[in-house]
């Protein structure tokens, strides 16, 4: 057993240091380190995810402010609203709903 250390312990001394070296760099980074490569790749995915959904709900925001606007300056905007939003109605007037 101790011969086979020592046989080993030889065949890493004359082969390429640098190699081994950087063999094990590589295997420490992608696999035992805090900050590792595949919880880089996994960190960098969730935050292209969150990316998106910030902007989604940008243009929705948007979308919301131009109907407001549209809501405050025309009173039949207003009415529309009231109606197809809340499905409120006039005295003496039906309202079916379609969906």
């Amino acid at each position: 057993m101790r011969d086979q250390f020592w046989d080993i312990y030889d065949r890493i001394r004359s082969s390429n240091r640098y190699l081994l070296a950087f063999g094990l760099f590589v295997v420490w980074m992608s696999t035992m380190a805090e900050v590792d490569v595949f919880r880089m790749i996994q960190t960098r995915l969730e935050r292209n995810h969150v990316e998106a959904r910030i902007a989604e709900t940008q243009a929705d925001i948007q979308t919301l402010d131009e109907q407001l606007a549209e809501i405050q300056r025309d009173p039949q905007a207003k009415e529309r609203h009231a109606r197809e939003a809340y499905y409120m109605h006039k005295t003496n007037e039906d309202v079916y709903v379609f969906r």
